[in-house]
């Protein structure tokens, strides 16, 4: 027997209350229906971290932004099935959503996993973690708010790294040049458990946003 195939992006817009596809800031308190703290995951990929922390951390409400539709549908059918109900998921560019979401000071966190290192130096353009990126995530966060991000390219880690620690607004939470060692018990993407299978090495960075 086959299985159910997937629903069409355009049902999932139209029929999954899951989705969120709006024009205008959305006020979080009646799309949550509470006033738990922001919770953003960029990237969310097939959605197996953002899953995982939503079920582990009720009292958070996740917003995470994708632009790939199978992934986005797959994801929307696993959180129908689970009924995961502090998560929303938003198809577009992050660059340009997150001004459209989020108004300034309105983040307890960011996770951004494993974005496209774009390895080729005429590519380089194309990565998402440029200083115009590291300002715009930066207002979204509260004071005391925390970005983390992973990344198996040593290049791009090393890239972010300095980006980041130039924004007088953060902090490394780690220390000035240095990389976390791991992520305690915090869940897993897909990437990661990829990557440490493989034995390759993963760069974590932790900032604070101070006052």
């Amino acid at each position: 027997m086959s299985s159910k195939p997937l629903i069409s992006f355009d049902e999932i817009a139209e029929e999954s209350p899951f989705f969120l596809d709006t024009e205008i800031p959305p006020d979080w308190t009646t799309v949550f229906e509470n006033e738990n703290p922001l919770a953003l995951d960029i990237g969310f990929g097939n959605g197996k971290f953002l899953i995982e922390m939503a079920a582990r951390e009720p009292d958070f409400n996740f917003v995470g932004i994708d632009f790939y539709h199978k992934g986005i549908r797959k994801v929307i059918t696993r959180i129908n099935k689970l009924q995961i109900r502090n998560i929303r998921i938003v198809y577009g560019d992050a660059k340009e959503k997150i001004p459209l979401l989020f108004l300034d000071n309105s983040l307890e966190r960011i996770y951004i996993n494993f974005p496209d290192p774009w390895p080729k130096k005429r590519h380089y353009k194309r990565r998402i973690i440029k200083p115009p990126f590291v300002d715009l995530v930066t207002s979204k966060l509260i004071p005391g708010g925390e970005v983390q991000i992973a990344t198996d390219n040593e290049p791009y880690a090393l890239e972010i790294l300095e980006f980041f620690e130039a924004h007088e607004p953060l902090k490394n939470k780690i220390g000035k040049g240095v990389f976390r060692g791991d992520r305690g018990d915090l869940p897993k993407s897909k990437y990661e458990n990829n990557f440490i299978n493989a034995g390759d090495k993963i760069y974590y960075l932790d900032f604070i946003k101070g006052s």
